[in-house]
């Protein structure tokens, strides 16, 4: 069980950020949203997640200057949420330490699995990427 596992949520989509919070708080995680990148940096800092789930496109920035800034800080976890199944993608992930990419449209039950996987990998992520 998650057993109030912190996860920042960083997603622009309403509905689907707004999704996400409710399936997770129902399986016991501890979600917050931030629907920019700017508002998850700021965020993070008080809420000190343990795991983000992190949309690659955002309107202020993309997710990997999210997380090289939330790693300035602290570190976590990271599972990258894409619409764009790129090989450019995937090497970027790689490079910032993100084990984890959920490809858009994915099912709960598999992001759920993946956060189960970055919760364990948490303790490996560097600081700084």
């Amino acid at each position: 069980m998650a057993h109030g596992t912190r996860v920042l949520i960083v997603e622009d989509e309403d509905t689907l950020g707004d999704n996400l919070r409710q399936f997770l708080q129902r399986r016991g995680w501890e979600p917050l949203v931030a629907r920019t990148g700017g508002l998850a940096v700021t965020a993070s800092a008080s809420f000190q997640p343990r795991v983000i789930l992190l949309d690659y496109q955002l309107p202020d920035m993309d997710g990997f200057q999210v997380l090289g800034a939330i790693r300035q800080s602290h570190g976590c976890g990271c599972i990258l949420m894409t619409a764009h199944p790129a090989d450019t993608v995937s090497a970027a992930a790689q490079m910032h330490c993100i084990r984890h990419i959920l490809y858009k449209p994915f099912s709960l039950a598999e992001m759920e699995e993946r956060l189960f996987q970055a919760q364990q990998d948490y303790s490996s992520f560097p600081t700084r990427p």
